[in-house]
């Protein structure tokens, strides 16, 4: 810390937003310097009382945090306990084939269906009336796509994965396929009661 030091006083200098100076000590006068030694006492004290001051007003942040974090983890908490209930499924694409080739599901019960491409080229997953009128959500790096009735399909780029969520809605057996020219692949989803 930096004092400034006129006429038997010393004041510091640059902290807490004071004005900057430099030390100037008249090295004739032992009393400016005997002055000089208890303002830095006095100065030592008054650090250690406001870092304790910091320290408690944190403290009491804190405190009065502590409500919000818990409720927040709470609310957290909540969440993973529905995302466990999720059902997760994967199908890998490779030699253009869906590995597995039958899906079974349960009505209501919330599945995401996660697409790895393993393969070379890309691929498609087109599913017929599973998910028409259904909410979907869709994640991953493939390009979904929509129409009247809803999700259509998603294109899955090579070493891509899309991700879709949707809680089926009616039993039945649904195929799915990749349309792409030239790509005979397919499978089927059974979604039971």
């Amino acid at each position: 810390m930096t004092f400034l030091v006129q006429r038997g006083l010393a004041t510091p200098v640059g902290a807490f937003g004071m004005r900057k100076g430099v030390l100037i000590v008249d090295w004739g006068r032992s009393k400016l310097i005997d002055n000089m030694n208890i303002v830095l006492r006095k100065t030592l004290v008054n650090q250690v009382v406001v870092q304790v001051l910091v320290c408690s007003v944190v403290g009491l942040i804190a405190i009065g945090v502590a409500p919000s974090v818990a409720w927040a983890s709470a609310s957290l908490i909540g969440n993973e306990a529905v995302a466990s209930k999720i059902q997760r499924i994967t199908v890998h694409i490779e030699n253009r084939r869906f590995i597995p080739h039958l899906i079974r599901l349960r009505v209501g019960q919330p599945i995401r269906l996660v697409f790895k491409n393993d393969d070379v080229e890309l691929h498609a997953f087109v599913p017929t009336d599973l998910l028409a009128k259904t909410n979907v959500q869709v994640a991953g790096n493939g390009a979904p796509q929509f129409d009247k009735q809803g999700f259509h399909r998603v294109l899955i780029p090579s070493q891509g994965q899309a991700e879709l969520t949707f809680s089926p809605k009616h039993a039945g057996s649904f195929p799915f396929f990749c349309d792409l020219p030239g790509h005979v692949m397919n499978g089927t989803v059974v979604v039971e009661e």
